[in-house]
């Protein structure tokens, strides 16, 4: 059902865009299209994207080349028309998969990684088709774009201490999160695919998609690859998050190394601008005695008339 609404979704939201007028280019089975005003990065811009393509496609064990039409939204407005406003306003990109069609903003930072995202979501459903929890698909999509950041490790320790983890079955209304809870699932279907290669080995996510590709369901397939159930793969997923984020965690892990690098400096940096902050004051405070008028600052002594 949501592929079917993704999909009347993308005939209609393509009819009301039409003031946008849409310049296309084409090489190797990728369509892009672009605005006007945006013409001249097209070709550098091209390539970049088949060279993201080729390289999910090899991440995820020789995906079929399937032709891809990318739309590169000018302006949020017009993003919002390509996807009638009914993605949350946290979207930078959307993949429409029964059309391979994916919706980028162009004003994102991150432009190239959110393509690659969004083209490991179609080559996925181009593999298989079939039924898999948005955990794995959005997990594997983050994995083959090698997304990951500081700031989503700091998210998995405030969930871990303030028991906010998201259990993975629910990670399927993820585009009903708000911003920061969405991220959180975001995370943690990484996390998850990365635990399913610890248990699995490094081919498990290839793996994985030969067994669905063969018709497997996702249960069976995840049993085949772990050895376990998929109830207890989340249970044991939990507790290695639990154990990698918890307490001790936070003191020695090394993926926090550059945070407290950084803080560091930012209190090294503190304790330079207060130290020089009060030098300043203190040669104000000796320039204003030194500019007295001398008949201030002549004393007289007690023995003196």
């Amino acid at each position: 059902m949501q592929i079917l609404w993704l999909w009347v979704l993308l005939v209609s939201a393509f009819s009301t865009a039409r003031a946008t007028q849409w310049h296309g280019f084409d090489r190797d089975g990728l369509a892009l299209y672009l605005a006007h005003a945006d013409t001249g990065r097209a070709h550098a811009l091209l390539g970049d994207l088949l060279i993201g393509r080729s390289e999910i496609q090899r991440k995820l064990g020789g995906a079929p080349a399937v032709p891809i039409a990318v739309y590169l939204a000018p302006s949020k407005d017009v993003f919002r028309e390509l996807t009638q406003g009914r993605l949350p306003h946290w979207s930078a990109g959307v993949a429409f998969l029964e059309s391979r069609t994916i919706v980028l903003q162009a004003r994102v930072g991150n432009l190239r990684q959110v393509a690659r995202h969004e083209f490991a979501h179609v080559l996925l459903h181009a593999t298989v088709p079939g039924r898999m929890p948005v955990w794995f698909h959005e997990g594997v999509a983050m994995w083959a774009s090698h997304e990951w950041r500081l700031r989503q490790s700091a998210a998995i320790f405030y969930a871990v201490f303030s028991g906010g983890l998201i259990p993975l079955s629910e990670i399927d209304d993820v585009l009903s999160f708000p911003s920061a809870k969405a991220d959180l699932a975001y995370t943690e279907s990484l996390m998850a695919v990365g635990f399913l290669i610890r248990l699995g080995g490094p081919n498990a996510v290839v793996a994985m998609l030969s067994e669905l590709e063969a018709g497997a369901p996702f249960e069976v397939a995840l049993f085949r690859i772990t050895g376990i159930t998929p109830r207890e793969f989340e249970h044991r997923w939990r507790d290695n998050v639990q154990g990698r984020f918890g307490l001790m965690a936070l003191l020695f892990s090394p993926d926090l190394i550059w945070l407290y690098l950084t803080l560091l400096l930012l209190f090294a940096y503190l304790g330079v601008r207060l130290r020089n902050r009060a030098t300043l004051r203190r040669w104000e405070a000796e320039e204003a005695a030194e500019e007295l008028p001398v008949m201030l600052r002549v004393y007289r002594r007690e023995d003196e008339p």
